[in-house]
């Protein structure tokens, strides 16, 4: 007895200092649980804030698009907005209502059309007038509308000559925000919801139906960073919220204040039965545990925003290719109505107007294909000299009468391989950028030189580069931002712009095979050089240009958009004695079968069953002396860098150019039907 008193005193003074350390331990495990908690809402608030800010973002870059398209140049053909409008709702089910109002905010145009008993005066009025101060685009805040529905508007202007028209509206239902919410993955017990500027409720995760009501009927909240919410059912919420960058709406994320309570319990049961070694194992697989959260999340961000981009280049590239199939008719339509015109001062004005539409379309869609461009498909042998001087007209209107432009190019310039029409929009974004960049005036500078090798420039580069700078003397970017000028969506600019312009640049210069740097002093300027390849072709003699154009007398169009074959074949009527026509890969064969003496195919790309591409390739199997060409708005194998073998024209295209095309299509058969195969004998 007198044995086991003294180990007993001894085994409980040594438990005391155990007990005293797990309760430290506990209580400090206990914090950093309820600080990952705090940190899990913020960054689940953050992250959904990010993804609405680019939803948002990319629904006013999509409504910009169609607000500078020609098709809404005032005045404005009702006609017109409403194929514009009605194909836009087929492509973004979201939009239910595209609306044009005047500076008043009185609805002119809208799509569906407004009933007569209907207001016709916009219901946010705030937001509208916001547009007409500030002449930029604007998320509107949520509002009841006449029919008793929740709605927001993103409205940009239409500006032409830098003169506010008119503004064009988008109204969307909250429910894309509420989708957005659940698409976050938030554990069934939390909530989310967003306010609008006047702390209305645009969507929740509970009660999507109290969408345009006061946010106080979901859930009252008292705080501005972190704070306590209690929903309408009574339940209990330790809060983030964090507000979205361009617009006074903000996202709330919570949890229940209970998940604290059963820390605590799980505290009380760790003090039990915690010893040093279990309490270390548990801060490990803590610490282990959330940071592989946080890696996750940073993955997953990541594939987020590369299967945005993706879906951006695809989205661009298919409404390139159907709008240049719309804008072939056009060009059609110009090419056969000037042969008939007979003079006529009217008719020729309103040809003149039509051939310049054509023109604009035809830059949209290059600019937003540049963009989705992952080759370099359409590059060729250009002449940076000639280039420039051709272009100084566009150039001078891309920088306004307040700056000096000056182009210096040497005689000895080399010629360049590259897309002509990449380069131009590059050149075009860099004077853009430039003219922000000099709001009081200055001067730009376009110079060019050769480099003998490109790795002294540019250690990925080799070989030989012509380096096109283009310097300015503006504000200049800070040396903080010059590694991030290049990223999508990354922008400096006051006016909060896209900041799409520069990666466009950078995209172009990759798939050049080339390189594009920046040098900026703050204050003084920047300057960006564009290193272009080095043309392997020799200049091209300068000759006459021909007076008419030849084309062959028996020809084969294939095209299986019946419009877009009818505009072509109007086109060349006249021009070609016998046209044959096909709206498919396997009718072609047959017509060419049929009909031996004709003399050349000219073939759309994208078709069902079998592509202009695989026509071309089963064509030259059977007769390598029948020229082929391929037309095409758009096509992903072309730009995936698939090799045609044959000439490809653009549409829409002028008959100077398929003649040309065709041209060079015959040169090509005639060089490869004159190989000769040497067989040489073997040795006896």
């Amino acid at each position: 007895m007198n044995q086991t008193r003294p180990a007993l005193l001894l085994v409980t003074a040594s438990l005391i200092p155990l007990i005293i350390l797990a309760a430290v331990m506990g209580r400090f495990f206990i914090q950093e649980q309820q600080n990952a908690l705090d940190a899990d809402i913020r960054s689940k608030a953050t992250a959904m804030a990010a993804t609405l800010q680019r939803e948002l973002k990319s629904q006013i870059q999509l409504l910009t698009v169609v607000a500078d398209s020609p098709r809404l140049d005032p005045p404005i053909p009702r006609s017109a907005f409403a194929e514009t409008a009605r194909r836009l709702r087929e492509r973004v089910p979201e939009w239910e209502q595209i609306r044009i109002s005047d500076e008043k905010g009185e609805v002119v145009l809208s799509l569906p059309p407004l009933e007569g008993s209907v207001e016709k005066q916009v219901v946010d009025i705030e937001s509208h007038q916001a547009v007409v101060r500030t002449g930029g685009a604007v998320i509107g805040n949520v509002s009841i509308g006449p029919r008793g529905q929740a709605a927001f508007a993103v409205r940009v202007p239409i500006q032409r000559n830098d003169k506010l028209r008119a503004i064009l509206s988008v109204v969307i239902r909250p429910t894309i925000v509420t989708n957005l919410l659940y698409a976050n993955g938030l554990p069934e017990n939390w909530a989310a919801w967003i306010v609008d500027g006047q702390d209305r409720l645009v969507a929740s995760t509970g009660a999507p139906a109290l969408a345009g009501n006061a946010a106080s009927e979901f859930a009252s909240f008292s705080g501005t960073d972190f704070g306590l919410a209690t929903l309408k059912n009574g339940l209990e919420l330790r809060v983030a919220e964090v507000a979205l960058g361009e617009t006074p709406w903000r996202v709330r994320v919570g949890l229940p204040v209970a998940e604290y309570d059963r820390l605590a319990r799980k505290a009380t049961l760790l003090l039990a039965a915690a010893s040093c070694f279990t309490l270390l194992l548990s801060g490990s697989a803590a610490f282990l545990f959330h940071r592989e959260i946080r890696a996750r999340n940073r993955e997953r961000e990541s594939m987020a925003n590369w299967q945005r981009m993706d879906a951006l280049g695809k989205l661009t590239g298919q409404a390139a290719h159907d709008f240049n199939n719309l804008l072939m008719v056009f060009q059609s339509g110009v090419e056969g109505i000037r042969r008939r015109r007979n003079d006529e001062q009217r008719v020729t004005q309103l040809l003149s107007h039509m051939s310049d539409g054509v023109t604009r379309g035809k830059t949209i869609t290059q600019r937003l294909l540049s963009f989705s461009r992952r080759s370099n498909q359409g590059a060729g042998h250009v002449e940076l000299d000639i280039k420039l001087a051709e272009l100084r007209p566009l150039l001078r209107q891309a920088v306004d009468d307040t700056i000096v432009m000056d182009i210096n190019v040497p005689d000895d310039i080399w010629p360049v391989h590259v897309d002509p029409a990449g380069l131009e929009i590059a050149l075009i974004n860099f004077l853009t950028n430039a003219r922000e960049a000099m709001g009081s005036g200055g001067q730009v500078t376009i110079s060019a030189r050769n480099v003998l090798d490109g790795a002294a420039e540019d250690p990925t580069l080799q070989g030989q580069f012509v380096a096109l700078t283009i310097a300015d003397t503006g504000t200049g970017v800070a040396s903080a931002h010059l590694g991030r000028v290049f990223e999508p969506f990354f922008s400096t600019k006051k006016n909060g712009g896209p900041g799409l312009g520069l990666t466009q640049v950078h995209s172009f210069a990759k798939g050049s095979g080339g390189a594009v740097k920046v040098s900026s002093v703050v204050g003084h300027g920047s300057a960006f050089t564009l290193l272009l390849p080095r043309s392997n072709e020799q200049r091209i003699p300068r000759e006459p240009a021909k007076q008419a154009v030849d084309l062959p007398g028996r020809l084969l169009i294939v095209d299986d958009t019946p419009s877009s074959l009818e505009s072509v074949r109007l086109a060349l009527e006249g021009l070609v004695s016998t046209i044959f026509v096909a709206t498919s890969g396997s009718e072609a064969i047959e017509v060419l079968e049929r009909h031996p003496e004709i003399e050349a195919v000219i073939s759309d790309i994208m078709m069902p069953g079998m592509s202009g591409i695989e026509l071309a390739e089963e064509i030259r199997r059977k007769n390598s002396r029948l020229p082929v060409v391929l037309m095409t708005g758009y096509s992903d194998k072309l730009e995936a860098g698939t090799e045609v073998g044959c000439p490809v024209v653009a549409k829409p295209f002028k008959i100077e150019d398929l003649a040309a095309s065709l041209e060079a299509a015959q040169i090509s058969t005639e060089k490869s039907t004159n190989v000769v195969r040497l067989e040489i004998p073997a040795k006896s």
